[in-house]
């Protein structure tokens, strides 16, 4: 048993084809890896966002001006 994590059946790949392929399954099975991690959770936002976010309100056009 040899070393080489890819063993050729048929034709005579030269040393960059075999790399090049080596490369491919090496992307494909690290983007395989990855896609099976937990995505990271929303950051809770800053002090400034959390008492920021409830005063920001439209403005009633439904009344006049001095009614407010």
């Amino acid at each position: 048993m040899t070393d080489d994590p890819i063993r050729v059946v048929a034709g005579s790949p030269t040393d960059e084809e075999t790399a090049a392929i080596a490369a491919l399954f090496s992307g494909l099975l690290l983007e395989r890896d990855v896609s099976m991690l937990a995505l990271p959770a929303d950051p809770a936002g800053s002090n400034w966002d959390r008492t920021r976010r409830p005063l920001r309100q439209p403005w009633p056009t439904n009344r006049g001006w001095r009614d407010r």
